[in-house]
Protein backbone atom coordinates (compact mmCIF):
# COMPACT_ATOMS: atom_id res chain seq x y z
CA UNK A 1 0.00 0.00 0.00
CA UNK A 2 1.25 3.43 -1.01
CA UNK A 3 0.19 7.22 -1.06
CA UNK A 4 0.07 9.97 -3.24
CA UNK A 5 -0.89 13.86 -2.54
CA UNK A 6 -1.28 14.72 -6.40
CA UNK A 7 -2.06 12.43 -10.08
CA UNK A 8 1.92 13.00 -10.57
CA UNK A 9 2.79 11.35 -7.68
CA UNK A 10 -0.13 8.53 -7.91
CA UNK A 11 1.34 7.50 -11.28
CA UNK A 12 5.14 7.77 -9.93
CA UNK A 13 4.03 5.38 -7.37
CA UNK A 14 2.10 2.78 -9.35
CA UNK A 15 4.96 2.72 -11.93
CA UNK A 16 6.97 1.25 -9.25
CA UNK A 17 4.81 -0.73 -7.42
CA UNK A 18 1.78 -1.53 -9.33
CA UNK A 19 -1.48 -1.29 -7.45
CA UNK A 20 -4.29 -3.81 -7.32
CA UNK A 21 -6.72 -1.10 -5.79
CA UNK A 22 -6.71 3.15 -6.34
CA UNK A 23 -8.44 4.79 -3.71
CA UNK A 24 -9.03 8.03 -5.28
CA UNK A 25 -10.17 11.22 -4.00
CA UNK A 26 -12.27 13.34 -6.87
CA UNK A 27 -10.50 16.55 -6.03
CA UNK A 28 -6.68 14.78 -5.92
CA UNK A 29 -3.99 17.52 -6.98
CA UNK A 30 -3.10 18.16 -10.24
CA UNK A 31 -6.77 16.67 -11.74
CA UNK A 32 -7.47 19.98 -13.96
CA UNK A 33 -10.35 19.24 -16.36
CA UNK A 34 -9.45 15.82 -16.46
CA UNK A 35 -11.92 12.97 -15.54
CA UNK A 36 -9.59 11.09 -13.28
CA UNK A 37 -11.39 8.24 -13.19
CA UNK A 38 -10.37 7.54 -16.59
CA UNK A 39 -6.70 9.11 -16.75
CA UNK A 40 -6.17 6.35 -13.99
CA UNK A 41 -8.75 3.69 -16.11
CA UNK A 42 -5.87 4.09 -18.91
CA UNK A 43 -2.77 3.78 -16.86
CA UNK A 44 -3.93 1.10 -14.45
CA UNK A 45 -6.09 -0.96 -16.59
CA UNK A 46 -5.80 -3.74 -14.23
CA UNK A 47 -6.56 -1.77 -10.67
CA UNK A 48 -9.91 -1.87 -9.58
CA UNK A 49 -11.15 1.89 -8.58
CA UNK A 50 -12.84 3.34 -5.63
CA UNK A 51 -13.73 7.03 -5.33
CA UNK A 52 -14.17 9.24 -2.55
CA UNK A 53 -16.64 11.96 -3.93
CA UNK A 54 -17.55 15.44 -2.74
CA UNK A 55 -21.00 15.04 -0.42
CA UNK A 56 -23.69 15.65 -3.00
CA UNK A 57 -21.43 15.02 -6.17
CA UNK A 58 -22.60 12.30 -8.57
CA UNK A 59 -22.09 8.73 -8.88
CA UNK A 60 -19.25 7.88 -11.59
CA UNK A 61 -20.41 4.93 -13.63
CA UNK A 62 -17.00 3.88 -14.68
CA UNK A 63 -15.75 2.40 -10.98
CA UNK A 64 -16.17 -0.28 -9.11
CA UNK A 65 -17.21 1.45 -5.73
CA UNK A 66 -17.89 4.90 -4.29
CA UNK A 67 -18.72 6.74 -1.63
CA UNK A 68 -18.82 10.29 0.13
CA UNK A 69 -15.51 11.75 1.23
CA UNK A 70 -16.98 12.14 4.67
CA UNK A 71 -17.27 8.33 5.40
CA UNK A 72 -15.78 7.17 8.36
CA UNK A 73 -12.55 5.41 7.23
CA UNK A 74 -14.17 1.53 8.11
CA UNK A 75 -16.11 1.97 5.33
CA UNK A 76 -13.63 2.42 3.24
CA UNK A 77 -11.60 0.03 4.27
CA UNK A 78 -14.79 -2.33 3.31
CA UNK A 79 -14.81 -1.11 -0.46
CA UNK A 80 -11.20 -2.05 -0.70
CA UNK A 81 -11.59 -5.06 0.93
CA UNK A 82 -15.23 -5.68 -1.76
CA UNK A 83 -12.02 -4.74 -4.70
CA UNK A 84 -10.02 -6.98 -3.17
CA UNK A 85 -12.13 -9.96 -2.73
CA UNK A 86 -10.03 -13.08 -2.65
CA UNK A 87 -6.76 -11.78 -2.87
CA UNK A 88 -6.97 -10.62 0.42
CA UNK A 89 -6.68 -14.44 1.62
CA UNK A 90 -3.11 -14.59 0.38
CA UNK A 91 -2.45 -11.25 2.04
CA UNK A 92 0.05 -11.43 5.01
CA UNK A 93 -0.83 -9.95 8.16
CA UNK A 94 -0.40 -6.43 8.30
CA UNK A 95 2.85 -5.13 10.29
CA UNK A 96 1.89 -1.90 10.92
CA UNK A 97 4.73 0.05 9.74
CA UNK A 98 5.08 2.40 6.63
CA UNK A 99 8.80 2.15 4.41
CA UNK A 100 10.51 4.50 2.77
CA UNK A 101 12.56 3.19 -0.08
CA UNK A 102 15.13 5.74 -1.99
CA UNK A 103 17.42 4.39 -4.57
CA UNK A 104 18.07 5.50 -8.16
CA UNK A 105 18.66 1.52 -9.70
CA UNK A 106 14.71 0.94 -10.36
CA UNK A 107 15.03 -2.47 -10.78
CA UNK A 108 16.53 -3.22 -7.28
CA UNK A 109 13.81 -0.39 -6.05
CA UNK A 110 10.71 -1.99 -7.62
CA UNK A 111 12.78 -5.35 -5.77
CA UNK A 112 12.88 -4.32 -2.54
CA UNK A 113 9.51 -2.31 -2.90
CA UNK A 114 7.86 -5.66 -3.58
CA UNK A 115 9.62 -7.03 -1.29
CA UNK A 116 8.27 -5.50 1.60
CA UNK A 117 5.10 -4.67 0.16
CA UNK A 118 4.19 -8.48 0.42
CA UNK A 119 5.80 -8.34 4.10
CA UNK A 120 2.72 -6.14 4.62
CA UNK A 121 4.37 -3.05 4.92
CA UNK A 122 3.11 0.42 3.22
CA UNK A 123 5.60 1.26 0.98
CA UNK A 124 6.43 4.72 -0.83
CA UNK A 125 9.97 4.28 -3.25
CA UNK A 126 11.58 6.80 -4.88
CA UNK A 127 14.09 7.39 -7.53
CA UNK A 128 15.09 11.28 -6.66
CA UNK A 129 16.46 12.12 -3.02
CA UNK A 130 14.58 15.69 -3.60
CA UNK A 131 11.21 14.05 -4.20
CA UNK A 132 11.73 12.10 -1.13
CA UNK A 133 12.69 14.36 1.26
CA UNK A 134 9.21 16.67 0.18
CA UNK A 135 7.10 13.27 0.75
CA UNK A 136 8.26 13.24 4.23
CA UNK A 137 5.87 15.46 5.97
CA UNK A 138 2.73 13.57 4.15
CA UNK A 139 4.09 10.14 4.68
CA UNK A 140 5.80 10.12 8.17
CA UNK A 141 7.24 6.92 7.79
CA UNK A 142 8.53 4.67 10.65
CA UNK A 143 11.72 3.36 8.49
CA UNK A 144 13.67 4.95 5.43
CA UNK A 145 15.87 3.01 3.56
CA UNK A 146 18.17 5.38 1.76
CA UNK A 147 21.10 4.24 -1.31
CA UNK A 148 24.26 6.25 0.01
CA UNK A 149 25.14 6.59 -3.52
CA UNK A 150 22.20 8.83 -4.57
CA UNK A 151 22.97 11.20 -7.46
CA UNK A 152 22.51 15.00 -7.11
CA UNK A 153 21.69 15.10 -3.16
CA UNK A 154 23.34 11.89 -2.61
CA UNK A 155 22.42 9.09 0.32
CA UNK A 156 24.53 11.16 3.03
CA UNK A 157 22.61 14.78 3.14
CA UNK A 158 19.47 13.10 2.59
CA UNK A 159 20.02 10.74 5.74
CA UNK A 160 20.80 13.85 7.75
CA UNK A 161 17.59 16.10 6.30
CA UNK A 162 15.61 13.35 7.19
CA UNK A 163 16.91 13.23 10.90
CA UNK A 164 16.96 17.09 10.68
CA UNK A 165 13.03 17.18 9.45
CA UNK A 166 12.03 14.42 11.74
CA UNK A 167 13.69 15.53 15.00
CA UNK A 168 15.48 12.41 14.91
CA UNK A 169 12.35 10.10 14.98
CA UNK A 170 12.34 8.50 11.39
CA UNK A 171 15.54 5.66 11.75
CA UNK A 172 17.61 5.69 8.28
CA UNK A 173 18.83 2.01 7.41
CA UNK A 174 21.54 2.83 3.93
CA UNK A 175 21.60 0.14 1.42
CA UNK A 176 25.27 0.08 -0.43
CA UNK A 177 26.79 -2.23 -3.11
CA UNK A 178 30.09 -1.13 -1.30
CA UNK A 179 31.81 -3.52 1.42
CA UNK A 180 34.19 -1.43 3.10
CA UNK A 181 34.86 -0.20 6.37
CA UNK A 182 34.85 3.51 4.84
CA UNK A 183 30.95 2.92 3.64
CA UNK A 184 30.15 1.50 7.55
CA UNK A 185 32.06 4.62 8.85
CA UNK A 186 30.31 7.43 6.54
CA UNK A 187 26.97 5.69 7.49
CA UNK A 188 27.38 5.66 11.49
CA UNK A 189 29.21 9.23 10.66
CA UNK A 190 25.82 10.74 8.90
CA UNK A 191 23.52 8.94 11.73
CA UNK A 192 22.42 5.57 10.01
CA UNK A 193 20.93 3.17 12.07
CA UNK A 194 22.35 0.47 10.05
CA UNK A 195 23.88 -0.65 7.27
CA UNK A 196 22.82 -3.27 4.79
CA UNK A 197 24.83 -4.18 1.24
CA UNK A 198 22.66 -5.28 -1.81
CA UNK A 199 24.21 -7.95 -2.06
CA UNK A 200 23.05 -9.68 1.31
CA UNK A 201 20.34 -12.10 1.42
CA UNK A 202 16.87 -10.10 1.02
CA UNK A 203 15.97 -11.25 4.74
CA UNK A 204 18.45 -9.07 5.82
CA UNK A 205 16.50 -6.29 4.34
CA UNK A 206 13.00 -7.91 5.87
CA UNK A 207 15.03 -8.37 9.32
CA UNK A 208 16.52 -4.78 9.73
CA UNK A 209 12.75 -3.35 8.93
CA UNK A 210 10.89 -6.00 11.65
CA UNK A 211 13.26 -4.76 13.79
CA UNK A 212 12.55 -0.85 13.28
CA UNK A 213 8.89 -0.42 12.24
CA UNK A 214 7.40 -3.97 12.57
CA UNK A 215 4.99 -5.20 14.78
CA UNK A 216 7.16 -7.35 17.29
CA UNK A 217 6.07 -7.81 20.92
CA UNK A 218 9.27 -6.55 23.24
CA UNK A 219 10.97 -9.60 23.22
CA UNK A 220 10.82 -10.12 19.84
CA UNK A 221 12.52 -7.01 19.41
CA UNK A 222 14.83 -7.23 21.40
CA UNK A 223 16.23 -10.95 20.34
CA UNK A 224 16.39 -9.52 16.47
CA UNK A 225 18.16 -6.53 18.06
CA UNK A 226 20.86 -8.56 19.34
CA UNK A 227 21.14 -10.47 16.55
CA UNK A 228 21.52 -7.60 13.98
CA UNK A 229 23.43 -5.84 16.70
CA UNK A 230 21.05 -2.99 16.10
CA UNK A 231 21.67 0.02 19.34
CA UNK A 232 18.80 1.80 17.75
CA UNK A 233 16.18 1.84 21.02
CA UNK A 234 12.91 0.98 19.09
Amino acid sequence: MTGAESVDEAFHQAALLPPDVVILDEDLNGRGDRDLVQVFRAAMPRARIVLLRADGSEIHPDVFASGPRSVASDLVQGLAQGALGSRLRDLPKARLGTVLCVDDDPIYLRSIARLLSRRGYQVSAFEDADRALDAIDWLRPDVALVDIMLPGMGGLDLAEKIREKSHGRIPVVFLTGLDSDEAYYEGHQHGATYLVEKTEAPQKVLDVVDCLAGDLDPQEREDLKSRLGIAFSA
